[in-house]
């Protein structure tokens, strides 16, 4: 199998960054006359305060078509037969794209939906993992900012397969330091990872200091809304 060119390695990363910045928040929440979602609770482009401040249905569809952004591009250059290696740049390309939107001044949420969604193109099962630990912090604590980090740091274990061959896919012989090589792997998981957690630094900080919100009532009030 012929290892694809720079150029063309460099074009799907352009496409998932591109994608992944789409501020759909913002443009459904102005589309439906509810104004600007930034000058609104959290201030955050995401699911989660535009559920809050738009209504249900504005959230949830903002959650799908934020998972969506982050899925196809990925699902496309996996269909076009970019090797896994190469796959999880495009998949960490549209995680940025979210987070650092260019539309928006390089601020954009927090990447719990579209790392779901890079995660489900590149791999469905790999997300199995992280999605029972983000329910079980969930139910058992009512943190969902928790839930959302903690799932995000397995997803470079299970890409690697350090939690079992059938959450990650199987990777060709060492190769050398190329962008084919396994270790290349390694390093984008780990980036994307790194970014949703620090994205959540201020729920993180309140985690630890006893004032984060809690999902189902005793909440305490907070300056940012817990996920995206």
């Amino acid at each position: 199998m012929l290892t694809p060119s720079a150029s063309v390695f460099g074009l799907w990363c352009l496409v998932a960054y591109l994608a992944g910045s789409i501020p759909f928040g913002l443009v459904l929440m102005k589309l439906a006359g509810k104004g600007d979602v930034r000058k609104s609770g959290s201030g955050n482009i995401g699911a989660t305060n535009v559920l809050r401040t738009g209504g249900k249905a504005l959230g949830i569809l903002t959650m799908v078509l934020d998972i969506t952004k982050g899925f196809v591009p990925v699902y496309l250059a996996r269909r076009w037969g970019l090797p896994p290696q190469m796959l999880s740049f495009v998949a960490l390309a549209g995680v940025v794209g979210h987070i650092f939107t260019p539309w928006l001044r390089f601020k954009g949420g927090k990447g719990v939906a579209t790392a779901m969604g890079v995660a489900l193109a590149y791999h469905p099962m790999m997300v199995v993992p992280s999605l029972l630990l983000f329910l079980a912090l969930v139910l058992s604590l009512r943190y969902i900012s928790l839930g959302s980090v903690m799932g995000a740091l397995l997803l470079p274990f299970a890409a690697t397969g350090l939690l079992g061959p059938r959450f990650c896919i199987s990777l060709p012989p060492l190769s050398g330091d190329t962008p084919t090589d396994p270790r290349w792997l390694v390093l984008a998981w780990s980036v994307l990872a790194l970014l949703v957690i620090r994205a959540h630094s201020a729920n993180i900080q309140r985690l630890l200091q006893g004032t984060e919100s809690k999902l189902w009532g005793g909440a305490k009030p907070a300056q940012d809304g817990p996920n995206d």
